[in-house]
Formats: structure tokens, sequence, C-alpha cells
């Protein structure tokens, strides 16, 4: 009889410890395949694997200190399991959370604040999302200033020709999902990012110009995501590698 009931914490804990990394796991993935909402997805697996890993650590940690001197063969390694598992799931809902309460809820990021990019091509592309091409003026670029100082313009010590290029072969070397247009006689480049695991679609949008000084340049920059308030500072960074890869190039 005590084995069964040792052998019984060990399995619920390992069932609840591994249906809550299934539920983080799908929760996205399964909204990116368009088997549930998005609402869906935040109301009820998102706090689902954390209930669930709950419930998985508790009965590894009632398991390990209640039989710990009676254990069956293979007890004491599920339990871990079990909690292992279940403490990974609540590791990761506690980073993303702590993520959200440092960032502020803007999903519009762009070095000119006063002239943003205008988006093209893309925003054919983006005509059913919930977030349109707008600017949110000037309480948004108020928050962007006040987290992210250094997301300004770049000046080039180049000509319009040789900043063009070195701004799209900076883009090139993006882990972007895909570059929709390039056009040198407007000075634009568009293209956008697909975040994995929710499959979220961020729209980027590089505009170059000749600077007021002769021989010089200057490029701006701006990415947009198509869903949601806030985006994690997704944006921000993703505009900082770009600008620090247009720097770089030789």
């Amino acid at each position: 009889m005590a084995a069964n009931k040792i052998s019984g914490w060990v399995i619920f804990g390992l069932i609840f410890s591994i249906l809550s990394v299934l539920a983080l796991v799908f929760s996205g993935y399964g909204y990116q395949w368009e088997w549930w909402d998005l609402s869906t997805a935040f109301t009820y697996f998102l706090p689902g694997s954390v209930i669930l890993a709950l419930a998985g650590v508790s009965s590894g940690v009632i398991y390990w200190f209640a039989r710990r001197r009676a254990m069956a063969a293979g007890g004491s390694k599920g339990s871990w399991a079990a909690i292992i598992l279940s403490l990974t799931v609540i590791c990761v809902m506690g980073y993303w959370m702590f993520r959200a309460s440092h960032y502020p809820p803007i999903h519009d990021i762009t070095t000119d604040t006063k002239d943003p990019p205008a988006f093209g091509k893309i925003a054919v592309l983006r005509a059913d999302a919930p977030n349109d091409i707008s600017y949110g003026g000037e309480e948004m670029a108020k928050q962007q200033h006040q987290h992210y100082p250094e997301i300004e313009t770049l000046i080039l010590d180049e000509a319009y020709d040789k900043a063009f290029d070195r701004a799209l072969k900076a883009a090139k070397k993006q882990n972007w999902e895909k570059i929709v247009s390039v056009s040198k006689e407007t000075g634009r480049i568009e293209a956008f990012d697909k975040i994995p695991w929710f499959g979220f679609i961020d729209d980027v949008v590089i505009r170059i110009c000749p600077a007021a000084q002769p021989g010089r340049s200057k490029i701006d920059i701006r990415s947009v995501s198509r869903v949601g308030k806030g985006d994690l500072g997704v944006n921000a960074g993703r505009i900082q590698n770009y600008l620090d890869t247009v720097r770089n190039l030789k």
C-alpha cells in the first residue's frame, strides 16, 4: 500500500509538470497555428501552465519530504524531474512578467519621433492588423525618450549613394523574416520580422536621405508591432541591433 501511495505522488507530480510544460509551449504555438485566439492563450493557457506547475512542485516536494525514507525504485528521480520541470515553467513565466513590468506599454519605436518614417508596401500587408500604422504622437514619443534615450537618428559621413548601400547591406545581415521592398529612388527599405513562439509580426521601415551638411547622410528606422499594446522592448532592441550593424560595417 505504501509503495502504491508513493508511486501515486510521483505520477501525479510528473503528470502536472508535463501538462504545465505543454500548456506553456502550446499557448504560443497554438495561437500561431490558429488553433485558438490570443485571448484564450493569455487567459487560460499561460495562467494554467503556472497552476499546473505549482501542483507539480507541490506533489514532488510532498513526496520527497514525506516519504524520503521509504522511496520506491525510481521515485526519487521522478519527483526531482517533476520539480525541475515545474520550476522551469514558473521561472519562464516569472521572467516574462518581470520584463513586462519594466518596459513601457508602447509598440511603435522610431529614431525620429517628430517625423517617423512612413510605410509603403508594408501598409498593405498589415491592413487587417489590430495596430494601425499611425504614430501615437507626443505621449508615445515621451515614453520612448524616457525608456530608450539611445534610440536616435544615425548620421553617416557618407554621400547618399554609399549610405543607402550601407543601410541595405546592414538590413540583409539582420535575421529578419523578409525584406519586402527596396527603393533607392525614395530612400526606403521595408521588411518584417516574425517572433518565435507566438509568431508575432513586427514591421520595419528604414529611411535614408541626405543630411543638411554636404557629403553626409542620415538614417532613420521605425519598428512597429502588428499586435499588442506593449512589445517588451523587442522593437527598440531590433532598432539598436540594426544601427550597431550599420556603424560596424566596413
